[in-house]
């Protein structure tokens, strides 16, 4: 399996993902970076195939990209929890340098 490094700005990457920790955490740094904008390598998409397991068992019900891959997969639907905070239209016009016009520029 390759491990997608760029994903680990905090700390050193794993050298494999052997824990079910692990690829949970892989699972939303992969995830995260989904929701905002950077699609993910044909790599992840091929290892989280394998994944169901990391999926069930750390739901990540706010994310787009996470409902992504179950949907990708055939898996069942689980619940989709609302984001709070910054909603995920503005946070694509933000990625891509769009300004609401109805927003006072200061």
């Amino acid at each position: 399996m390759i491990i997608d490094q760029t994903v680990y700005p905090d700390r050193e990457p794993p050298a494999t993902l052997s824990s079910l920790e692990d690829r949970a955490d892989y699972m939303q740094r992969i995830c995260a970076a989904f929701d905002f904008g950077i699609f993910p390598e044909q790599a992840d998409w091929e290892t989280f195939a394998g994944w169901r397991d990391v999926f069930d068992r750390f739901p990540l019900l706010d994310s787009p990209g996470y409902h992504t891959f179950r949907r990708w997969y055939g898996w069942e639907p689980v619940p989709v929890q609302q984001r709070l905070g910054i909603p995920p239209w503005k946070v694509a016009d933000l990625h891509d340098g769009r300004i609401d016009p109805c927003e006072e520029m200061v």
